[in-house]
């Protein structure tokens, strides 16, 4: 019997083979020996058969012919044990041509003393050094998880070849909750490790800046921002050593290398031009797991090469971060004191950058750190935000309640290190500043006030400058570029459009043709048969004649000549159209510019201390800068500092520009919170009621008969002819008005000058809506001055006039309903009583501010009124009013039903005192319905029951 064939071996799985050909040396020597021993026992095993068959008898025959049988089952089983080891001597032999990296030659230089670790600088807020920095943990709530901590060594490579291990302990998975719907995107993955080197003073979160070259646990390869798969995962509990190879006579020179549990997960990845040459730092970033971080002497997982561990590098291979030792043994906690939008945050970049070992406590660090780490946060423009204060508007409970912001002011008096709390607003009020340093009370703190404010020197001058350049010529470029893109595109229309045009030609050139053609093979057909007929024709009179016929051949050679001749003349003319336009193109390209043009800035540019804050976002929103700026103050020794720092001018000079811009500021910034006091709400009840009555008594009196009987008298003195005149004037004095000869302003009672006739009786709409006007700014820059209660606050502004109004009396000021464009302009109309100043551009009175009565209103009402009367009747249209309704209006309803009367005019659900409410204008009242004044109608717009005949005749005194 024959033994049954070998079966080949199965093929190992992808990653085994990997494994099986980066296995060490050591592995592959043991295999060889291992084979060795084995090849002289399969020989004599079969050595051992044969002497048996040459013993044993010729006549045991069946045992003779089992004895070959079995050494064949024996060689079938030695044989896979054979080929096995023949296939692992051929993956080790691949594994080491595979495997470029040597091993390391014994190095006699004066080693490492010093300890690696992490400096309090160098890592991130939430990071938490254990065992002797050996182990990092980060914390994990008040949406602390969903940011990135990260942490650089303080000793760095710059030439040789080292390593370093790290090893995922734990991995957290935080609770995250579900307040405020979670409509955000959480970071992914999880779960998260980086490793790799940074240069010093870099990003602390690894893999956000040019400056970092890294692995990460997802298996890709992270130059700067720029990921590439290039390794294998890996996870919790897996020794990771990270490999850089800065050695020039290496062929792996300037890579880095992944090795997980001592083999090889990646093959050697070049590190950037602009990190050649440059010390490189171990550095972690991690998200939710802690990490063991070895630096020691020995590998945990011996690579399949000789590779030297960072910590028993030689001194002359490395690079030690510097570390600053804080003076006297206290670490300092900076507060910049600056105004918004004077180069704040400019010169605080400047001082970072200058003073790496500061760490910034601020918002827009959060925000940074935030958007670092990979959480998504959609672009916030509006009022609400500012540089100061961003708006948190990730969607995640965690960070848009602003829990991260109260852990780290927890946080960061814990940990010993420089400090910058950059507050703009917080750090110009004196109450806010003492709650700062409150937090930072420990000894170990050194609290400095840092004043940044006046004019700037000019290195800071000059870098504004410069960034306002730059800004300006972003600006031109994308401008430039939009432009050319437009050009492009119509250029692409037009040639789009001349090739449909010149397809169009052709087409019907060749249409003509074809009709030409026809026509021409019909007019040749037709012209042959006539001259065949004429030859036919011509033969015979010849042969009639006794004449020889001759063919004419020559005109027709000629004629076809003459054509061809037309045809070649054509074609030319269109080469040279085309030829000349497309002279004309290049002709323009070349014109065109390659380059957007530079800008330069303009004089008055040239002189700005301070650039506008990029994006139209300033330090601090309008709201909270008018709300908090009467409080800005210099700090003082007694709030609790140790000591003060003045950038650009001195303490006197400082406190000078602060008074004078707060002045600057009360004069035209607007009060945000300001409510309407007692005292205006007691005045504007009492005008309310008065206005009313004085529009009540007005209709009352031109409803009397003895009024009706001189308005119909003086109606019909106008009728009556020219011819005529000592009647008319008899009729003319019989209805002449008795307040003639009084003197206005020596009226007692407004309501009856005499014969029971009201001051106010020839009062048109115009004349009520300048009557309430006069006394409603009167009362607001009174009030105003009341309610604020600060001498540095002259007035209203004349930029906040309708914003103060709309707070007072609930209803808005439009210069277009009095037919004027400018709040000056409105002004002029009531210069009797109110006007602006020249100087502070506020609002002012010319009367005393504490009146006796309001009855002065309805005097100088009457005044103005008779005044335009004069002009009107002089021939002089000008002084003609016409107010549309929207002139006297209603306060418009609190918000809250039900609300008290302070902060409003009228309490909800109720009618302006002393008049009847709005069931009053019901439907009989006709036309007056659409007027929602208070008792009042402008002419020819009183409905049946009115009672009143309009503002005819009633406007002549």
């Amino acid at each position: 019997a024959q033994a049954p064939e070998a079966q080949p071996l199965p093929r190992l799985p992808k990653a085994a083979s990997l494994r099986a050909a980066m296995a060490p040396k050591k592995k592959a020597a043991a295999k060889k020996e291992t084979k060795a021993e084995e090849e002289p026992k399969t020989a004599d095993a079969q050595e051992e058969p044969k002497a048996a068959a040459k013993a044993m008898p010729k006549k045991e025959e069946p045992a003779a012919k089992a004895a070959p049988e079995k050494r064949k089952a024996e060689e079938k089983k030695e044989e896979p044990p054979k080929k096995e080891a023949k296939a692992v001597k051929k993956e080790a032999a691949e594994a080491d041509a595979l495997e470029k990296e040597k091993d390391a030659p014994a190095d006699k230089r004066p080693a490492l003393k010093e300890a690696i670790g992490f400096n309090p600088s160098d890592v991130t807020l939430n990071v938490l050094p254990t065992a002797d920095g050996k182990v990092l943990m980060a914390l994990s709530e008040g949406g602390m998880q969903y940011l990135i901590a990260g942490a650089r060594a303080n000793v760095g490579v710059k030439a040789g070849r080292y390593m370093f291990e790290v090893k995922i302990v734990e991995a957290l998975n935080p609770a995250e909750s579900s307040a405020g719907g979670g409509r955000g995107r959480a970071p992914a993955p999880r779960q998260l490790l980086r490793v790799g080197f940074s240069t010093s003073n870099s990003p602390l979160v690894l893999g956000d800046s040019d400056d970092h070259v890294c692995f990460d646990s997802e298996g890709s390869f992270c130059v700067g921002k720029k990921k590439t798969p290039a390794s294998q995962r890996f996870t919790r509990d897996q020794v990771i050593a990270v490999v850089v190879n800065l050695d020039p006579k290496s062929p792996n020179a300037n890579t880095l290398s992944l090795f997980r549990e001592g083999e090889r997960i990646s093959e050697p990845q070049q590190i950037p031009e602009n990190l050649q040459g440059k010390t490189l730092f171990p550095h972690v970033s991690f998200r939710n797991v802690t990490v063991q971080v070895l630096f020691g002497q020995q590998a945990a997982k011996p690579l399949p090469f000789k590779c030297r561990q960072l910590g028993s590098a030689a001194q002359a291979d490395v690079a030690s971060a510097s570390k600053v030792e804080p003076k006297d043994g206290k670490y300092e906690v900076m507060l910049p004191v600056a105004f918004p939008d004077e180069g704040t945050f400019d010169w605080l970049d400047t001082f970072l950058a200058q003073n790496p070992h500061y760490v910034e406590l601020s918002d827009r660090k959060i925000l940074e750190w935030a958007v670092s780490s990979g959480l998504w946060k959609p672009k916030t423009t509006g009022w609400k935000t500012s540089n100061d204060k961003p708006e948190f508007s990730f969607g995640l409970p965690g960070m848009d309640d602003l829990s991260i912001r109260r852990v780290i002011n927890a946080l960061a008096p814990a940990v010993p290190r420089n400090y910058v709390v950059m507050e703009v607003k917080s750090n110009l009020v004196a109450a806010e500043r003492s709650e700062v340093l409150r937090r930072f009370s420990a000894p170990h703190f050194k609290k400095v006030a840092h004043v940044v404010m006046g004019e700037p020197n000019e290195e800071f001058k000059q870098m504004q400058l410069d960034k306002l350049l730059k800004e300006k010529q972003e600006k031109a470029d994308i401008a430039w570029r939009a432009k050319k893109a437009e050009e492009k595109r119509k250029k692409e229309i037009e040639k789009r459009q001349k090739q449909l045009t010149e397809m169009r030609k052709q087409a019907e050139d060749v249409r003509k043709k074809a009709a030409e053609d026809a026509k021409k093979k019909a007019e040749e057909a037709k012209k042959k048969a006539e001259e065949v007929k004429r030859k036919a024709e011509a033969k015979k009179k010849a042969e009639e004649a006794g004449e020889e016929y001759i063919e004419e051949e020559e005109a027709k050679e000629e004629e076809v000549k003459e054509e061809e001749k037309m045809e070649v003349d054509e074609t030319k003319e269109e080469v040279k159209e085309e030829e000349e336009e497309e002279k004309k193109d290049a002709e323009m390209e070349e014109d065109e510019e390659t380059e957007p043009p530079k800008v330069e800035l303009t004089d008055e540019e040239k002189k700005m201390w301070f650039r506008r804050p990029a994006g139209g976002c300033g330090d601090l929103t309008s709201t909270v800068l008018n709300q908090s700026f009467g409080s800005f103050c210099i700090p003082e020794k007694s709030e609790g500092f140790d000591e003060f720092r003045f950038e650009w001018q001195n303490a006197d000079q400082s406190k000078d520009y602060l008074r004078k811009w707060v002045l600057e500021k009360k004069r035209t910034s607007r009060i945000e919170d300001l409510q309407p006091g007692q005292w205006f709400q007691e005045k504007v009840k009492e005008w309310q009621k008065l206005f009313a009555e004085w529009q009540a008594k007005q209709k009352a009196f031109k409803s009397s008969i003895a009024q009706k009987e001189k308005e119909a008298a003086a109606k019909k003195a106008e009728e009556k002819k020219e011819g005529e005149e000592g009647e008319s004037k008899e009729e003319e004095l019989l209805v002449e008005d008795q307040t003639l000869d009084v003197d206005i302003m020596m009226v007692d009672d407004v309501c009856d000058v005499g014969n029971g006739e009201p001051l106010f009786k020839d009062f048109a709409f115009e004349d009520w809506a300048l009557l309430q006007l006069r006394y409603e700014l009167y009362l607001l820059q009174i009030a105003f001055k009341k309610d604020v209660n600060d001498p540095e606050r002259v007035g209203v502004h004349e930029n906040h006039l309708a914003f103060y109004y709309n707070k007072y009396f609930r209803k808005t000021l439009t210069p277009k309903y009095f037919n004027v464009a400018t709040n000056q302009e409105l002004a002029n109309l009531v210069k009797d009583a109110i006007g602006w100043d020249a100087e502070e551009k506020v609002l002012t009175t010319t009367l005393e501010e504490e009146l006796e009565g309001v009855n002065i209103f309805i005097k100088l009402t009457e005044e103005n009124r008779r005044e335009r009367q004069r002009r009107i009747d002089a021939g002089d249209e000008t002084a003609r009013l016409k107010f549309p309704a929207l002139a006297i209006q209603q306060p418009t309803n609190p918000k809250a039903p039900g609300a008290s009367p302070s902060g409003s005019i009228r309490p909800a659900g109720q009618s302006w005192a002393g008049t009847p409410a709005a069931k009053a204008w019901g439907s009989g009242s006709g036309k007056g319905a659409i007027y929602p004044q208070t008792g009042f109608r402008p002419a020819g717009a009183w409905g049946s029951g009115g009672g009143g005949p309009g503002w005819g005749a009633g406007r002549r005194w």
